[in-house]
């Protein structure tokens, strides 16, 4: 793969310039503006890719030594295989101890016993689940990998013909021609961004095309919010990293601020990552809530049963493997409720992952991350096109930090807010006038500073 840099007057000719250039299958890493030009940097030489490799939920053959894909797929599968084989004959060899252990209520002198878990010194068997969990973690980056190069691809194909059209047959007002190169510049899902084109093409002013725009998404988004779980059995599922269990840790102090601590209670299910037992541990002793560790299904039925009084469970989830870990609490025929987390900046190859599972039946979605989020298009996308209400969300990093009242047109604002777009002229004027001033407060306080030196200098001791 070789990088290769690409400067013309506008988006179009670029793309136009990259496939002349380096044909169909160049990959566009990055667009920006510099001096007036618009500058995409492309990467080159890249290997079509086979129809295993073009699907990454499908279980393809490239990590089969006989049919490898490229250096990287070789080795990379032959050591994921290889510590699989390890782990199952360490297995064969010798029977791990249960990792937790639910104390029968005969044996609690209380009048309400509650079950407690007790871990067990198994090195071998942690060791073992580390290394399950980094193989099956391994797999599935490569796996986000390729689906992130072929949506690239689909997007920048996409793009291509897009554009040739809005110039051949859209003529846009020239007041309203930099929005629409801002919209091009943007991480825009092509069909969302043929959608917003669209509707500034009848304004003669920014103004008026911008208000267009935040109308639009606000009216494709909108949707009847759906209600924060206070009660019941549910579940948090999302890919890895969205913030599950500080979300799992909202939604328990939430509840525990109605019905009090003693009524809620957290379950961390088969979550394998090193010091994830113990965030969980950490982050429900600082609301009083209960929590627990269940590494199988067998456990996990058992504390439902055995707590089937409480109030509110949640149950954490992990994000490796995380349609398997929810059809295993299907298979137990419960009442549970699942929720998706979904960061507010995550990409559509993500997004994708966790929505395309038929099987999984969401009852709302939950936006994290809110604060770190400066182009949720792939989001905005999402919601337009999907009928799943929004339950919550949450920003910054304390447990307190949950929104009940979620408003999407703070989403659409934020978004549209962070367009590349140029600076007007009374932007201009104002940020000259800014820096005049900057530049006046920091002489005085120059000339402050310099008579302070010379008073302090002059001074003499007796």
């Amino acid at each position: 793969m070789e990088l290769k840099r690409i400067l013309a007057r506008d988006i179009r000719v670029a793309n136009e310039k990259a496939v002349a250039q380096y044909g169909q299958d160049v990959l566009v890493i990055s667009s920006s503006q510099v001096n007036g030009l618009t500058e995409l940097i492309v990467a080159v030489d890249l290997a079509p890719l086979t129809p295993e490799e073009a699907d990454p939920f499908v279980k393809s053959e490239f990590t089969k030594p006989g049919k490898p894909s490229g250096k990287f797929d070789v080795l990379l599968g032959q050591t994921l295989d290889q510590n699989k084989r390890d782990a199952r004959e360490r297995q064969a060899t010798k029977v791990a101890k249960p990792l937790v252990e639910v104390a029968p209520k005969a044996a609690a002198p209380k009048a309400k016993p509650a079950a407690k878990v007790v871990a067990q010194p198994v090195d071998e068997s942690a060791q073992r689940a580390a290394e399950e969990h980094d193989t099956l973690r391994g797999r599935e980056i490569v796996a986000l990998v390729r689906e992130e190069l072929n949506s690239l691809r689909r997007e920048f194909k996409l793009g291509q013909q897009m554009a040739a059209w809005q110039q051949g047959g859209m003529p846009l007002p020239a007041a309203v021609v930099p929005l629409r190169d801002a919209l091009n510049d943007a991480p825009i899902p092509v069909a969302l961004r043929a959608l917003l084109i669209d509707n500034i093409k009848d304004h003669n002013n920014m103004a008026d095309a911008m208000g267009a725009l935040s109308r639009q998404l606000a009216h494709s988004v909108e949707q009847e919010q759906a209600q924060t779980p206070v009660s019941g059995i549910h579940a948090v599922a999302g890919p890895s990293g969205a913030g599950k269990s500080m979300m799992v840790a909202r939604l328990a102090q939430h509840a525990a601020q109605l019905h009090g601590s003693e009524k809620v209670m957290v379950i961390s299910f088969q979550d394998q990552r090193a010091g994830a037992w113990n965030q969980t541990q950490l982050l429900c002793a600082q609301s009083g809530v209960d929590s627990f560790r269940a590494t199988n299904a067998a456990t996990l039925k058992l504390l439902l049963d055995e707590h089937a009084d409480r109030k509110l469970i949640l149950i954490d989830t992990a994000g490796v493997q995380m349609n398997e870990r929810l059809a295993e609490i299907r298979a137990m025929n419960l009442n549970v409720q699942c929720h998706a987390v979904i960061p507010a900046d995550a990409s559509a190859a993500n997004i994708r992952r966790v929505f395309d599972n038929v099987d999984n039946v969401w009852t709302s979605l939950m936006l994290s991350k809110l604060d770190e989020s400066t182009q949720p298009w792939a989001l905005l996308q999402f919601l337009t096109d999907k009928a799943l209400s929004v339950s919550v969300a949450s920003h910054g990093d304390r447990t307190v930090d949950l929104v009940q009242d979620v408003s999407l047109a703070g989403l659409v604002q934020c978004a549209l807010d962070n367009l590349p777009l140029p600076e007007t002229e009374e932007q201009a004027q104002q940020n000259a006038r800014d820096a005049a001033v900057n530049d006046i407060a920091s002489s005085k306080l120059a000339q402050i500073a310099a008579k302070f030196k010379t008073e302090t200098t002059g001074l003499t001791h007796e």
